[in-house]
């Protein structure tokens, strides 16, 4: 089974959305996939209750009963889980982190996001767990290029010596028109570029194991 805790001690990255689009989608692809939301907000919790069908379950726990919850799911045979962790909670995200084969740190690429996202480096660099960052939330290409705020992130990011992800993902209405009736936007829109670049991001998440 492998774990992935999805990390931002800033709100507002977008942390919990990209958790459920690529939820869904490893579902998509046969894997046998749980979402364990240990945020007070309970988003995740929420937005499974306005999901029709059985897949992904989400699981409420606290940080504390988590070591346990999840060699429950490894016996259950779950292939993977992905930990939704709360904003401002360093010792609960650490606990996360610690017990996770996956680490990744979601930002935005604007300025107040790139310099709040140190603490979310920390947490990840003090428990040695494999980490990488993932640019949310950001404009969108233009001619099949990333903009110049994109560019400039990634080069910001390189201070904290962590893989950011080559794959961004853009701000885009599909991402939130899919999560008002529980869908992912793989099922909201398959063939749109929203659901290419969730594809694309799970395909290099997978080639970090």
């Amino acid at each position: 089974m492998k774990t992935i805790c999805l990390l931002a001690q800033k709100g507002g990255t977008g942390k919990t959305t990209l958790c459920l689009h690529l939820a869904v989608l490893a579902g998509e692809l046969g894997r046998r996939a749980e979402i364990v939301d240990i945020d007070p907000q309970a988003s995740a919790t929420a937005w499974r209750r306005r999901r029709q069908g059985e897949f992904p379950p989400v699981s409420r726990s606290a940080a504390a009963q988590l070591e346990a919850l999840l060699a429950d799911r490894r016996r259950q045979g779950v292939d993977l889980v992905l930990i939704d962790t709360a904003p401002h909670s360093s010792h609960e995200a650490a606990t996360a982190v610690q017990l996770s084969d996956l680490a990744l740190i979601v930002s935005r690429p604007a300025i107040l996001d790139l310099e709040a996202i140190g603490a979310s480096v920390k947490i990840a660099q003090q428990q040695a767990a494999p980490s990488a960052i993932v640019l949310n939330a950001c404009p969108p290409p233009q001619h099949d290029r990333e903009t110049a705020i994109v560019r400039e992130a990634r080069d910001a990011l390189q201070v904290y010596g962590l893989p950011v992800a080559p794959v961004s993902i853009a701000q885009r209405a599909a991402f939130s028109h899919a999560l008002i009736d529980g869908r992912a936007v793989t099922e909201f829109e398959d063939s749109g570029k929203a659901a290419n670049e969730i594809r694309r991001l799970w395909q290099w998440v997978e080639s970090r194991w």
